[in-house]
């Protein structure tokens, strides 16, 4: 073992029979067919996978996979926590099919870097050597090999071995270090029992770290565990890393509750989810297009599960041309975010798309608008692996988004989080308020929020000018935000921008005039003592207004709140006529015997044929009395 355990995962990939388990042996001195006889001898995790020391000094994990459908399966599993990989090629046999097919599912798995490896040098000439390495050239062509080393070995003679061993080390010292932060995330690929240990959990640890002591939960059945031990290659360590293969052995969850396919996270970062939204991209080599809602087999992680596929702009994907979409699983998985997928057909079982998850959990979106916001979300996360570029995406998205949530949906770690929403804050992109939870919420959402109110209070001003403003409540149900404590912490952000008002519980605009209840009430009493005051010479609009001394706003407000209540009806020309009087006059023309004429109306009321022809009229319109010529006859006569 050498002097550093160092986070970097090497895989292999080839044809079957072309000597990847071979070459594993020569490097690291590990028969990886004989791992799986070991496993049950104590807390050994090298399932395919073993150390391999270094030039360097430092020690990195890599893994094996034999056979065809295994490579798939295992490979998709360790495809996040792979750093690159080794593509072995028989020099007698050159490139097979699956040597194509295994470098098509490596680049749909999102694999940068790696080194070509001809075996089997001893079982040709230099010529077939040459047209072997012509033949890998020409496969690696646009690819993420092309460029890279192309060394020559035979597993059989140890030959080129150690130049391979260097090339290995060179890479890994030119390879950036993988990103330890984010919160623990490790696909479960093996669990068992040891006597006298308890369960043991295995796999690749994608993101983040994990100490002993450490809390856990076992997704997706979110069972809380805490790590009792932990080991990277048969070793004790305190803590392990993104990167390394690791063993947690786990204190509060029994074996038969463990399953490959499970997910061991922090805790409360990660999600279980029936929604994934995802960028797909669809092999070249396939003849037939992605449908919508094509029912699919994915793997991701060590999850294999079956799905249908939900495009979101389109109705199929053609071959070689990839699309913003969701997969939505038959049962529950969980996955981070960044992990690649592959999509095969599982009758017959072909691979034919891949991509990577750019939002771990969501609905699918249920209008159209929400659905170009969507694809317009993942078209601009599919470009980034930035986390604070990918929460900004998000906020812009989403519009207010809770920090717990946050959490989820990134897989972040709460310092990380608090660190991108502070400086995102300072620069104005959005706002944090805090009531009994944190969110966050985009300048462009408090935007739309202000028009909204705005609107909204000046739509509530005009229909009730006796009120002075809006409650928190009534603002709380406009905007559509139940949570009362956000919603005056928001409206603070409006009383700051100037355009709102607290006026000690309510709400206004700034323009708005206060609301004197005591002084309109007064005046609404004025008003109507001094138009029944004359009786039934009811006095004009202007002449009222004059004579209270009132402002026209002032007088509209009044005209409007009584008709409103139906106490005042506007007659003639502007006449104000209150319902006591309509009623009056109602009454009088009842207890009339014979025709009603407009003298015998007037010199019943003491009034003038001025006053009591628009009020004829008026009761005409109303259906009250009909005229016949000169005269009028009541048709609704009160009891």
């Amino acid at each position: 073992m050498g002097n550093k355990e160092y986070p970097f995962v090497l895989g292999t990939a080839g044809h079957i029979d072309h000597g990847k388990t071979a070459i594993v042996r020569a490097l690291s001195g590990v028969d990886c067919d004989r791992l799986s006889e070991e496993k049950k001898r104590g807390m050994t995790i090298e399932l395919g996978f073993a150390p391999l020391d270094l030039p360097s000094g430092k020690t990195i994990s890599i893994v094996d996979v034999p056979g065809h459908e295994k490579f798939i399966r295992q490979m998709v599993a360790g495809a996040a926590g792979i750093d690159a990989v080794m593509l072995v090629i028989a020099a007698d046999d050159g490139v097979m099919p699956q040597t194509r097919e295994h470098l098509e599912i490596l680049t749909l798995l999102g694999i940068q870097n790696g080194i070509a490896v001809i075996n089997k040098i001893d079982l040709v000439d230099e010529e077939m050597l040459e047209l072997a390495k012509d033949e890998v050239y020409s496969l690696t062509a646009g690819t993420f090999l092309e460029g890279k080393p192309l060394v020559a070995v035979s597993a059989h003679t140890a030959e080129g071995i150690p130049g391979l061993l260097s090339e290995i080390d060179n890479m890994v010292l030119s390879s950036k270090q993988r990103d330890r932060n984010g919160a623990f995330f490790m696909p479960v690929d093996r669990a068992f029992h040891i006597s006298g240990f308890g369960t043991v959990i295995t796999g690749t640890a994608i993101k983040g770290s994990l100490s002993v002591n450490n809390d856990l939960e076992v997704m997706p059945a979110r069972l809380l565990s805490k790590v009792r031990s932990l080991q990277v290659h048969g070793e004790n360590v305190e803590t392990a890393f993104a990167g390394q293969r690791v063993a947690v052995n786990i204190s509060g969850t029994s074996l038969d509750k463990v399953k490959r396919g499970d997910a061991v996270t922090a805790v409360e970062r990660f999600s279980p989810t029936k929604c994934i939204s995802v960028q797909v991209k669809v092999l070249s080599s396939i003849s037939d297009p992605l449908e919508h809602w094509q029912r699919l087999r994915l793997h991701v992680g060590t999850t294999d599960t079956i799905v249908r596929l939900s495009l979101l702009d389109r109705d199929k994907i053609i071959p070689g041309e990839s699309a913003p979409a969701q997969l939505i699983p038959e049962e529950e998985i969980t996955v981070c975010n960044d992990a690649h997928f592959i999509l095969r057909t599982y009758s017959p079982l072909r691979t034919i798309a891949g991509g990577r998850v750019l939002l771990t959990s969501g609905e699918r979106p249920k209008s159209k608008p929400s659905k170009v916001s969507l694809v317009a979300f993942l078209n601009k996360v599919s470009e980034t692996e930035n986390e604070k570029d990918r929460f900004i995406a998000l906020l812009d998205y989403k519009g207010t988004l809770k920090a717990k949530d946050a959490l989820v949906l990134l897989g972040m770690e709460k310092s990380m989080l608090d660190s991108v929403a502070s400086s995102m804050d300072a620069k104005g992109r959005m706002v944090t308020i805090k009531t009994a939870e944190t969110i966050y919420i985009s300048k462009e959402k408090i935007s739309l929020l202000k028009v909204e109110l705005k609107s909204a209070l000046e739509r509530f001003h005009k229909e009730h000018p006796e009120r002075k403003g809006m409650e928190i409540e009534e603002i709380s149900k406009i905007l559509i935000i139940p949570d009362t404590r956000f919603v005056k912490e928001l409206v603070r952000i409006f009383i700051k921008d100037s355009w709102l008002v607290l006026d000690i519980d309510r709400y206004r605009l700034s323009e708005f005039e206060p609301f004197d209840e005591v002084k309109f009430f007064s005046q609404v009493s004025k008003l109507r003592d001094f138009a029944l005051s004359s009786g039934y010479a009811m006095p004009l609009i202007e002449e009222a207004r004059t004579a209270l001394n009132l402002s026209e706003k002032e007088m509209n407000r009044l005209i409007t709140y009584l008709k409103e209540r139906k106490d005042l009806t506007i007659v003639g020309d502007s006449y104000l006529l209150f319902s006591s009087l309509e009623e009056d006059l109602r009454k009088k023309l009842a207890e009339i015997d014979g025709d009603i004429t407009l003298a015998g109306v007037r010199d019943l009321t003491n009034s003038s044929r001025k006053y009591i022809l628009p009020l004829l009229e008026y009761f005409d319109s109303k259906g009250l009395t009909r005229r016949v010529g000169e005269k009028r006859m009541l048709l609704k006569r009160k009891d």
